[in-house]
This record gives structure tokens, sequence and C-alpha cells, in this order.
């Protein structure tokens, strides 16, 4: 092979690799839906603020047992939520606020509802099994408000999160994460 036969093939070869690379890339999509992002953020943040909360301040590793219920996660949004996906947010929500060592510190378990137990712990469900009495319900709900145009639409998402005192009836902690998306149509779509 000449020299310029050698210098073409590799110049068809870089090209056909950029074209392949680029084209394995994800492509961009723009959506106004709850990203994977916004459920590591809004878990993060929200349970921060719950660990933070100045009722559990008072709390010590000698209070008396709190048993947390995560009893409801609701779908308001315009967007289908499968029931895991909702969840899988909580149990996040859960997971962060064990490694804030909030169970440990102040006395808290957390466990689910039995139907969540027997659809998610299938392994570990024994129905005759004594179980913790909750003693407080931490709830989420999740909401949407839309607006669309012919040129664009946005999305905006509150994400509320309770912890309730079943005993009392009594709201103890109330927050909620807010996010904002927004896309722009061409005259294409």
């Amino acid at each position: 092979m000449s020299p310029m036969t050698v210098r073409l093939f590799a110049c068809a070869a870089a090209a056909v690799l950029a074209g392949v690379v680029v084209g394995c890339s994800a492509p961009r999509v723009n959506t106004t839906m709850l990203t994977a992002a916004d459920v590591v953020r809004m878990t993060d943040d929200m349970s921060a603020d719950l660990a933070a909360a100045p009722f559990l301040a008072e709390r010590s590793p000698d209070s008396p047992l709190w048993v947390w219920s995560m009893d409801r996660v609701t779908n308001l949004t315009e967007h289908i939520m499968p029931e895991g996906e909702r969840w899988a947010v909580m149990a996040r929500f859960r997971a962060k606020l064990s490694e804030s060592l909030l169970a440990r510190e102040r006395n808290i378990r957390f466990v689910l509802p039995p139907e969540q137990w027997k659809k998610y712990a299938s392994g570990s469900w024994q129905p005759e099994a004594e179980r913790l009495r909750p003693t407080h319900a931490l709830r989420a709900e999740f909401r949407s408000d839309t607006v669309t145009s012919l040129h664009a639409r946005s999305d905006h998402y509150l994400c509320a999160f309770q912890l309730l005192d079943l005993e009392s009836g009594r709201l103890l902690w109330e927050d909620a994460y807010e996010v904002k998306y927004a896309v722009s149509r061409n005259r294409f779509d």
C-alpha cells in the first residue's frame, strides 16, 4: 500500500470511530419528568432536614423506643410513577436516615407496613411473627403542576414529606422538595 492509501485508510477509520463514539453516546432528550438525580438530591436534603429537627434533639439512646412506619407514598402527579418506584424513594430516604445514625442515637426503628414487607421482602415474610407496633408514620406525597403551550412545556414538582405521631395525630415534621423543568418545542415537534 502506498503512504497515501494508508493515510486515507487511517482517516476513514478515525472518522468511522468518531461516528461510532458519538452515535453510541446517550441521546439528549428534553424531558420534564423527575430524574434519578432529583431523587438523590431530594432524599439527601429531606433526611438531613429531618435528622436536624428540633424535636429529635431532645431524644437519646435511652429515650422510649419510637417505631416509624413508612406507610404511605402517594403520586398525585400527571406522570406515571409505578408503586415500586415510589417505594424505592422511601427506601433510599430510610437508608439515608439510617446512615445518619439517627436510629441508634435517638432510639428509632423503621418498619414497613405488613403488605409492603410481604411484597418487597418475601423471603423474610412471616405472618405470625411479632412485629413492632408503629408509633409514628412517615409519609410522602408527589404533586405536579404542568403548563403546556404550542411552543413549550413546564412541570413543577413538589415532593412533600411528613412525620406524624400516631397516638396524638400531631404533625411533628414536614418539609418539601421542589424542582421545575421546562422545555421548548421547535416547529417540527
